[in-house]
């Protein structure tokens, strides 16, 4: 009799949830999250991994919603999941802060439709995705052309990369100076002064950097002189 009252009391809570309300609110975590990856490869300024962080912040935001969605009605599991959470660290340390409100964005999207928040998430996302639009679309018309970039590679593989860099730059760039060479016992390092005509052959390089040259390492910023 009693495990009969258990079973009856369960089926009436899964009779109370919103099945349609969750189909809804994960279509719309799941489009969200795409357009929030489009226009973070489009409009973020990051130098560095922007590859590998636009491509999981899809999937950061909808398991921050099965997370959200499966926590949200039970106190011990919410608990339990503080426990968790606190065990996880980063092994990679997310280098530039614009990337790190990216991935906030992104698991704030997570939670607000994890927990059926359908109509104010998908208002303040849009409003926010205006903003990051133009404002980041500003910021990149006063990108400064002048660029120092470092380069690590193989000492073994020194020169079939080399000759692979000296034509991605010469494809990508405005103007390209070779600055000093340095070599360590098993590795070389290159320093150019490059300089673009358009912020889109910056990105271009970056975009070229990281899928060619698997292998190495490097540093590109701004050059800029203190006034």
């Amino acid at each position: 009799m009693e495990y009969t009252n258990k079973l009856a009391r369960s089926l009436e809570t899964v009779g109370e949830t919103d099945y349609l309300m969750i189909i809804l609110s994960l279509f719309l975590c799941i489009i969200s999250s795409f357009i929030l990856m489009h226009v973070y490869k489009n409009k973020a300024n990051s130098l560095s991994s922007k590859i590998q962080i636009s491509m999981i912040i899809p999937l950061l935001s909808n398991i921050t919603f099965l997370v959200i969605l499966i926590v949200k009605s039970s106190l011990a599991l919410s608990l339990g999941l503080v426990g968790a959470l606190s065990v996880i660290r980063f092994r990679t340390p997310v280098k530039e802060p614009e990337d790190l409100a990216f991935l906030f964005f992104a698991i704030a999207l997570g939670i607000g439709y994890g927990a059926l928040q359908i109509y104010s998430t998908s208002i303040i996302f849009l409003i926010l995705i205006i903003i990051i639009w133009f404002f980041l679309s500003r910021r990149n018309e006063g990108l400064g052309k002048n660029f120092n970039l470092m380069i690590e590679c193989n000492v073994d593989q020194s020169q079939k990369d080399f000759d692979k860099i000296l034509n991605s730059l010469k494809k990508n760039c405005h103007e390209a100076e070779m600055i000093k060479i340095e070599k360590q016992d098993s590795s070389m390092m290159l320093f150019f002064k490059i300089s673009f005509d358009k912020s889109d052959n910056l990105k271009l390089l970056i975009t070229n950097l990281e899928k060619e040259f698997i292998g190495i390492k490097y540093t590109l910023y701004e050059n800029k002189t203190v006034d």
